[in-house]
């Protein structure tokens, strides 16, 4: 197989995806252009034509590649064609880009949740009182708030009758785990989170929607010190599939 960087996966399906990505990438295979024939490419990689069809089915759903049928497969520029779900791919070619895509992802769960969460309370405040019934018992480690924060606005989407962003939070759903993880590591990030949920969980016992979106604003605000230090000290492992 012709190399002209190391790749490391062990499978052959995941070597043809990690040789197709990385020349995708490197614009060994520019945007616009087209792969080669199937069985030039399979040979040049050292996979099987059915492995090789599999991979570019994938890379097709995941919107690296357009396949027609009867034409040659083409290759798209995945800002324009992708999905949040490559997010992870992003970050293994180039880790220069993780805290872009962190300070992206933050943002967009920010600014949703402002609108959203104020929409739940509205709609039913009961409802929405109900999702802080297991912070009584919320245990003070990592893992523990960052299963909450996750699960706690996935559910407030749907009393929103927001279902689409829930599915938006769906498709990087790792890499928002992945965040989490960081920003909770920190003791008294999770302190000033819990007074957050307080905050939140009194404005829906109080029917306050109005409340909502400041309280949220506010937040973000107070959490952006931690946000700040760990932008600038990301680990080299962040980004990689757990």
């Amino acid at each position: 197989m012709e190399q002209s960087f190391i790749l490391k996966a062990q499978s052959p399906a995941a070597l043809a995806e990690e040789y197709i990505v990385k020349s995708i990438w490197e614009n060994k295979y520019p945007a616009g252009t087209e792969l080669p024939a199937e069985r030039e490419l399979a040979d040049k990689i050292g996979v099987t034509r059915t492995t090789l069809r599999e991979v570019l089915q994938r890379l097709a759903r995941d919107g690296w590649l357009t396949i027609q049928h009867g034409k040659a497969t083409r290759v798209n520029d995945i800002w324009q064609s992708a999905g949040p779900n490559v997010l992870n791919t992003v970050l293994k070619l180039d880790h220069t880009l993780a805290p872009v895509i962190v300070s992206n992802v933050l943002s967009l769960r920010t600014r949703m949740a402002e609108y959203y969460v104020r929409e739940a309370v509205k709609i039913s405040p009961k409802d929405s009182l109900a999702l802080f019934a297991p912070l009584a018992e919320l245990a003070d480690t990592p893992e523990a708030y960052v299963e909450f924060d996750y699960n706690l606005f996935r559910q407030f989407t749907f009393i929103a009758n927001k279902p689409v962003y829930a599915l938006v939070l769906n498709s990087f759903r790792s890499m928002y785990l992945q965040v989490a993880s960081l920003f909770f590591q920190n003791a008294q990030a999770r302190e000033l989170t819990l007074q957050f949920y307080l905050q939140l969980q009194k404005l829906c016992e109080a029917g306050d929607y109005n409340g909502v979106m400041e309280c949220i604003i506010r937040n973000r605000h107070e959490s952006g010190q931690f946000w700040s230090a760990i932008l600038q000290s990301l680990p080299e492992s962040f980004g990689e599939n757990k």
